[in-house]
């Protein structure tokens, strides 16, 4: 191997390890052949392998050594950024969320494909690392910074490295993990799908490449089945899913498709949600004593009550004006059996015998009264300043 085969901004290094995973940047460790001070954007080469990225601050020197921790691209994704809301009625555009995000942590796009283009009328961007503005605005589509220091949103392409590019040394079938003898670390990647000497093909998912004196290591993690996220994440993944496996937080969309008595039957709107479609739902609303008839084809907010209890799912929420439903077919406030009248209806007013005193033609007179039809027709002159009723 030649003797500045790993080098950092020129200086050599005694010792490299990078470390490419299937979401995310990479990251490469450096122990330098000197304490050269380094800071911001570096070219780090292993071989024929150039990498651009950024020295991280925290990286220091021992003795007369300085090691050096490198993060692809202006390594800024875990910078946290401000909140920020989007409105467009035309639809908030996915990729203008995702570019202010870049531009805040310092890094630059490349490929953007997110799951939806158009995020809604309105957006909201927590508070956070720039990265989960970046996966929230790609609706959690992977993401991933190449060698060159861009960030691709988007699966990584799939490729078929040639036969005579490397050589398997080893494959532990229960660890997943390939060993490699590689001439040309270019030659390699997360998505290579290796073929030579394996009883079946099998795909990088995670790779770890490691220079230590004259001896160079290519590892390769070919587990999972699932190209959108790598080892650490797919475990995390797996305990959470665990974990929250009995409970179902936060409030979901559902569209109505009929009523059952006073109970609601809904439809989930988005079924990559894992949730199923609910029978017969009580209705919790924030106005007390009131009670509604809802539109089919309405969209309502179902929350699993007590912490997420799945036993417990409860409407409590419904469309504003404007949305498709929005005024239900029937609302009864405190178990009213009749009407509402409104200003302007008319109004029968029902007129009963009445007793007079007073003159007939000059003389006095008194008796009783009787309206010919018993009522009177009229209409509604006055009503309340702030409550309408439809």
């Amino acid at each position: 191997m030649p003797e500045a085969f790993a080098a950092v901004a020129g200086v050599h290094c005694t010792k490299v390890r990078l470390l490419v995973t299937q979401v995310g940047p990479w990251v490469l460790e450096a122990t330098l052949e000197d304490a050269t001070a380094m800071q911001g954007r570096v070219l780090s080469q292993l071989g024929e392998l150039e990498l651009s990225g950024t020295i991280d601050p925290r990286s220091g020197t021992f003795g007369e050594q300085r090691t050096v921790r490198i993060v692809a691209g202006g390594g800024g994704w875990g910078k946290v950024i401000a909140p920020q809301g989007y409105a467009n009625d035309a639809g908030v555009k996915a990729a203008d969320v995702a570019q202010d995000a870049a531009k805040l942590a310092g890094e630059e796009l490349g490929a953007f494909t997110p799951r939806m283009p158009q995020l809604g009328v309105k957006y909201t961007r927590k508070e956070g690392p720039a990265s989960v503005a970046l996966v929230a605005a790609a609706g959690g589509a992977p993401w991933w910074v190449d060698y060159d220091g861009l960030t691709h949103v988007g699966p990584r392409p799939a490729l078929t490295p040639a036969k005579d590019s490397y050589e398997v040394l080893s494959h532990d079938t229960r660890a997943q993990v390939v060993t490699l003898a590689v001439d040309d670390l270019n030659a390699i990647g997360v998505g290579s799908v290796l073929t030579e000497r394996l009883d079946a093909p099998q795909v990088v998912r995670e790779l770890e490449i490691i220079v230590d004196g004259e001896q160079l290591r290519v590892r390769a993690w070919c587990g999972g089945d699932d190209a959108t996220s790598g080892r650490t994440i797919g475990l995390l993944r797996r305990i959470f899913d665990r974990f929250m496996a009995e409970r179902i937080h936060g409030s979901w969309i559902y569209r109505v498709f009929g009523m059952d008595g006073d109970r609601v039957n809904l439809q989930i709107v988005r079924k990559a949600s894992g949730l199923p479609d609910v029978l017969r739902v009580q209705m919790m609303p924030g106005l007390a004593g009131s009670h509604s008839k809802l539109t089919p084809g309405s969209e309502v907010l179902v929350t699993f009550a007590n912490g997420g209890d799945p036993s417990l799912p409860c409407i409590t929420n419904f469309l504003g004006r404007g949305g498709e439903g929005f005024v239900p077919e029937e609302l009864n406030i405190c178990e009213g059996a009749a009407g509402a009248a409104r200003t302007g209806d008319t109004v029968e007013v029902i007129c009963p015998p009445f007793v007079f005193s007073g003159t007939v033609g000059g003389a006095p007179a008194t008796g009783v009264m009787t309206a010919v039809t018993g009522k009177m027709i009229g209409a509604i002159k006055t009503g309340s300043g702030k409550v309408k009723i439809g």
